[in-house]
């Protein structure tokens, strides 16, 4: 039996691209939902065409930057 959450990306795996997205159009803030939902995309439509690679951790060297405040906002959704 498939497993009905393999084509979902990962919090993290979100976070991660979102992030990648905000470094390459160079920064700035009030663009951090857009990222977000760019990165969602991205991944959702990565992980059920079944190319790309779905582990993305440690692919990139952003990942070991400062994240940047607002994406920080956006990100924690604690006590929601």
């Amino acid at each position: 039996m498939a497993d009905l959450h393999q084509d979902v990306p990962t919090k993290g795996q979100i976070q991660l691209r979102a992030y990648e997205l905000y470094v390459q159009r160079g920064g700035g803030d009030g663009r951090d939902l857009e990222d977000w939902l760019a990165a969602e995309r991205e991944l959702r439509n990565q992980h059920s065409s079944g190319s790309g690679k779905s582990d993305r951790q440690g692919s990139s060297s952003t990942d070991r930057q400062e994240k940047p405040k607002a994406f920080a906002a956006v990100t924690n959704t604690k006590g929601r």
